[in-house]
Parts: structure tokens; C-alpha cells; sequence
């Protein structure tokens, strides 16, 4: 009886350590409306499904206690142009607290439309980090990216380990069968998810992960001790990005998602800034959200 106690003791310890160990809180959600109600039944689990595997699963070797990685995915279904095969539209984004403050930052928001898979009812999600799967890996690609940035926001570059498991998925991806569901590597300037990946583990883009980093932990963070400090910092964090958008004069993928993630906070941020300039600035270095820039400087005024 001792012995079975004891097995069951074991067993116990593992299972709650096991459940404590989990990083990551992902709400999942999905719209199936412009599915066939055939087509909708096949998937009708498949949000729990999604949640359920990301959220039981270990992902990094780090314990995060109760302050895990908050993090959404919202699946909008387009269509079924075959039997158990889909189409649908992502919305990815997660969020971090804001040092000693009761706000939040969002992290990244990424719209990606060019998720492709096939899925059976009953069907069973495991993971696998040696083969390319189109529901898996898709999922897989996305956690370790958003683990990677959260990680970069607290310790310069610290992200890169998850990047490139990332970058891996990517890889497999496209010499596993993935290439025409937006895992092909495209130098335009529309979203895609292995462009995106490329850019960020780019020695080259070393310079907006530092900056990243900056924005964060010597901005954001700094706000409850210093918060004037806190916005030069921020600001040249953004100077930073600025310059090296001018030095690679192109098109890039993860500054563009890093600025539709943050210009509504940026706006806020420098409401009561010193510089009475300091929207010009921004304008210059983020034209593409010049409007909003211009209404907070008449707020300012």
C-alpha cells in the first residue's frame, strides 16, 4: 500500500507541476458564418481544440509562475473549397503589463489570410517539432513568435531562441508541401509569415530588436519611476527605428507590423511630451498613420 501511495504521490506532484508550468493564457476564438452548415459541424470544436493544445503544452524551459504570455487568436473562416479542407483569415495578438501599472502593451497584432489546412472531425492535435503539419505548425509559428518578442521586450535579443524555432517551422514549411499557404518567401511588402520571420532573425534588423527592447524595458517599463524619462527613451527608441528604415531603404514586414501595433499607443504616450514637435517627428518616421498623429497634435495644442 505504501508503494501505491507513494506511486500516486508521484504521479500527483508531476501532473500540478505540470499544470503550473504552462507560459502561455490564449483565448481562441473563431466565425464560421460564411461556412456550409456541413462544413461548420466538421469544425464545430476546433477553437477549444486550438486553446486546449497551446495552453496544456510547455513551451519554454522558463517558470512563469501565474503571470504567463496573455495572447488571442481569432479565426475567421472563409470558406471550404473541398471536403475537410479550409480557408481562413487570422487575427494574432498579445499583450504584456506595463511595469507596476495596472495597463497593459500590446506586443504584436498580425493579420494573416492565408491560413490553408485540412481538418477532420474527431481529429486529434499533437505536437511534433520534426515534420510540417498545416494546423500545427501554423499554430507553432505563431506561439514561438510571440513568446520570441515577449522575451525581447524584457532582455535585448533574448527572444532569439524562439525566433528561430520559428524560422524553422518556416523552413520545413516550404520543403514540407506549405508553399502555397503563405509560407513562400516574398520580398513584397504584404504580409507574409515566412518574410516576416526572415526579417526579424536578420543580423541586419538587430537594430529594431534593440530598439524594441528599448521601447519596452527602458520605456514603457520606466513609466512608474521616471515617466519623462520613460518618453525619451521611447522616443529614441523610435529615432532608432527611424534611421535604420533610411539605412535598408525597403519595404520592411516587421516594422510595418510593429507600427500598426503601436501607433495609437504612441499617440497617447506623447500627449504631454515636452516637445512641442514631437508628432512631426513621429509623422516622419510613421507617415503611414499621419492622420492620427496630426488629431493628437491638435489635442496637444
Amino acid at each position: 500500500m505504501k508503494a501505491i501511495s507513494a506511486l500516486i504521490f508521484i504521479v500527483l506532484f508531476f501532473s500540478c507541476s505540470n499544470s503550473f508550468a504552462q507560459e502561455i493564457d490564449c483565448k481562441v476564438k473563431m466565425n464560421t458564418e460564411q461556412l456550409t452548415a456541413e462544413a461548420r459541424e466538421n469544425i464545430a470544436d476546433f477553437d477549444r481544440k486550438i486553446e486546449e493544445y497551446i495552453n496544456s503544452f510547455r513551451w519554454t524551459k522558463d517558470d512563469f509562475g501565474s503571470e504567463k504570455i496573455k495572447c488571442s487568436i481569432d479565426i475567421f473562416f472563409q470558406g471550404s473549397p473541398a471536403t475537410n479542407r479550409y480557408v481562413a483569415q487570422v487575427f494574432i495578438g498579445s499583450q504584456r503589463p506595463i511595469y507596476k501599472s495596472d495597463k497593459n502593451t500590446g506586443v504584436i497584432r498580425i493579420l494573416d489570410d492565408k491560413w490553408e489546412f485540412t481538418f477532420y472531425r474527431n481529429q486529434s492535435l499533437y505536437h511534433n517539432n520534426l515534420q510540417y503539419d498545416p494546423v500545427t505548425s501554423f499554430i507553432d509559428f505563431y506561439i514561438y513568435t510571440i513568446i520570441g518578442f515577449d522575451y525581447d521586450s524584457y532582455k535585448s535579443l533574448d527572444g532569439t531562441p524562439f525566433f528561430q524555432q520559428a524560422l524553422d517551422i518556416a523552413g520545413k514549411a516550404q520543403s514540407g508541401g506549405g508553399g502555397s499557404s503563405g509560407w513562400e518567401l516574398k520580398a513584397s511588402g504584404a504580409y507574409n509569415r515566412a518574410k516576416f520571420i526572415e526579417e526579424v532573425m536578420n543580423p541586419r534588423y538587430k537594430l529594431f530588436r534593440e530598439a524594441f527592447y528599448v521601447y519596452h524595458y527602458k520605456g514603457l517599463d520606466l513609466f512608474y519611476k521616471n515617466k519623462t524619462k520613460g518618453q525619451e527613451n521611447i522616443l529614441k527608441a523610435m529615432e532608432s527605428l527611424g534611421s535604420f528604415q533610411k539605412k535598408i531603404n525597403e519595404r520592411s514586414i516587421v516594422i510595418k507590423t510593429f507600427l500598426d501595433t503601436k501607433y495609437l499607443e504612441l499617440c497617447e504616450i506623447f500627449l504631454d511630451f515636452k516637445d512641442p514637435l514631437i508628432y512631426q517627428k513621429l509623422i516622419a518616421i510613421d507617415p503611414s498613420h499621419q492622420k492620427n498623429y496630426e488629431e493628437y497634435q491638435l489635442k496637444k495644442r
